[in-house]
């Protein structure tokens, strides 16, 4: 038989406050690196010390905050989060949630803890050294993910060699980080009342995003009413799976028929009139 043991204890980062002024008895030379995790929400617990390694009265602070830096530089969606007092002398808490870490693989993470004092806003410090800046370790691999399901509903109108517009959104990563790769995608697209016209899906291998990533994309029809579909209505919503392959990018692009005949189009398809279309795709939906 096999025992794994595990254990329960609070995720405690220790900080310094008010380190000016007082004689250091003990040097926290360096704070440790604290590991956070995808799937969960993450309660940090903070013990906040002067340099005499006395916990201080938290009363004498307001308005506490961690902040959270990704690999580049840019905050996390809530941060700055807010970190709440105990009940015992000099211990706060403060929760990261798991939505906010979701769109995250492992990396590193920088974070800081800033309080206000007789209205000053001060840095908690990391370490005796009057380091602000501490390290977080976030590990994606710990719990099973599930990945969201994201909505575009901008598009971009393009005008093509013809004169038409194409309107497209901006580029779907196709590919995921993920202990099993990514093998199909699926696409729901949101079409108004009266659409006319064709919407289509372009896939693309390149690696990264140029202004001719999808010169030579693949192309794959959603719906097109224009031609194989005449006088057919386009249907509130339309889904497809579609393998992924090595299509590293896609992008969904729709049109209406050439601008100079979409009157003799409608003409030609019953119930539409100059009040009701052409119509537009909404959003697609990709899971």
């Amino acid at each position: 038989m096999q025992k794994i043991q595990s254990y329960l204890y609070t995720n405690r980062i220790q900080l310094l406050a008010d380190v000016a002024g007082f004689t250091t008895e003990y040097t926290n030379v360096y704070q440790k690196t604290v590991k956070i995790y995808n799937g969960v929400d993450n309660v940090l617990e903070f013990d906040i010390k002067n340099a005499d390694q006395k916990r201080i009265d938290l009363s004498t602070l307001t308005q506490l905050e961690l902040n959270i830096m990704d690999a580049a530089g840019n905050a996390l969606p809530s941060s700055p989060y807010t970190i709440t007092p105990t009940a015992t002398k000099g211990i706060a808490t403060v929760t990261i949630p798991d939505i906010d870490l979701s769109e995250y693989t492992t990396q590193f993470f920088k974070y800081s803890v800033t309080a206000l004092k007789n209205g000053n806003t001060i840095p908690l410090y990391a370490d005796s050294r009057f380091g602000v800046a501490g390290t977080m370790e976030l590990i994606s691999n710990a719990m099973p993910t599930f990945r969201d399901e994201r909505v575009y509903n901008t598009f971009t109108g393009e005008i093509d060699f013809s004169g038409n517009i194409q309107h497209r959104s901006s580029a779907i990563p196709a590919k995921f980080y993920e202990a099993e790769p990514t093998t199909t995608l699926s696409f729901e697209v949101n079409i108004s009342s009266g659409f006319l016209g064709k919407v289509y899906l372009e896939g693309t291998t390149d690696m990264t995003i140029s202004v001719n990533s999808f010169l030579n994309a693949s192309q794959t029809t959603i719906f097109d009413n224009i031609s194989s579909n005449v006088k057919t209505s386009a249907v509130s919503t339309v889904t497809i799976t579609t393998a992924v392959g090595s299509n590293n990018y896609f992008r969904l692009t729709w049109q209406h028929p050439p601008t100079t005949s979409i009157s003799s189009y409608m003409d030609i398809y019953g119930g539409y009139g100059s009040n009701n279309g052409p119509g537009k795709v909404v959003s697609v939906t990709v899971f």
